[in-house]
């Protein structure tokens, strides 16, 4: 796993679907109708899929993350992930806020049970979607994890400071984080976002935790990458202050 600052994103969108095989695409029916009958909450959407321009795992160049995304379903990702993610050229692609309060704590999301990832712990985010795509085809990461950030907590990109972003190679996924820094100290942020998970219809959000070390990362249960990236932001080394433009 690494995580690198990136100064630009530059992801076109391009037609086509995910290159499943065809063993695959004809076992994705069957694999969601019985996901959904564990889980009648579960839904259907279309969500974006990354490779590099010409082909292979997208990389930087020089500080810009430049890849191409092709749109499927996310039934076809399920059942990809529940097969382990063999290789099929393409990399799953999700954004994600890094949340910091006033007194430099984190804040993760602990994930709802009526979820795919129910009771991972993990920064607010999202995969990226269709309706990032901005009408010249280019796809909005940072506006992705602005509206994620909203929908999930409750919190706003403008009452914080924005930060840089970091882009997270984790094997077949691809994460792009951006730091928010409030000036609340971590207990007023929980309790703001705790009122509003409370207020949502359809939440996706049990809780919220607040890490104040990296230590506390591990003890709440953070998957991998959160617990990677709550270990840097700890030792100072996640990324440099300037912001992201």
């Amino acid at each position: 796993m690494q995580i690198v600052p990136v100064s630009d994103i530059d992801i076109r969108r391009v037609p086509g679907r995910w290159p499943l095989t065809p063993v695959q695409r004809a076992a994705v029916a069957d694999y969601w109708r019985e996901a959904t009958a564990a889980n009648p909450h579960l839904w259907d959407g279309r969500i974006l899929g990354l490779s590099a321009p010409d082909g292979g795992v997208p990389r930087l160049e020089g500080g810009v993350f430049r890849a191409e995304a092709r749109e499927d379903a996310y039934s076809a990702f399920m059942l990809w992930r529940q097969q382990g993610f063999p290789e099929i050229g393409i990399c799953h692609a999700f954004g994600w806020a890094l949340i910091v309060s006033g007194d430099n704590a984190l804040i993760y999301g602990v994930m709802g049970g009526d979820t795919t990832n129910a009771g991972r712990v993990y920064p607010p985010g999202g995969s990226l979607e269709p309706r990032d795509v901005l009408p010249d085809g280019r796809v909005d990461v940072p506006g992705c994890i602005a509206l994620e950030l909203e929908e999930e907590t409750g919190l706003r990109t403008d009452e914080a400071e924005a930060g840089g972003m970091v882009v997270v190679f984790d094997g077949p996924r691809l994460s792009f984080g951006r730091v928010f820094r409030f000036v609340e100290p971590a207990e007023h942020l929980a309790a703001r976002i705790r009122a509003n998970l409370v207020r949502q219809e359809h939440r996706e959000l049990a809780d919220i935790v607040v890490l104040r070390s990296a230590a506390d990362a591990g003890r709440a249960g953070a998957v991998p990458y959160a617990t990677a990236v709550a270990e840097a932001f700890f030792a100072g080394t996640l990324l440099p202050r300037p912001n992201f433009v």
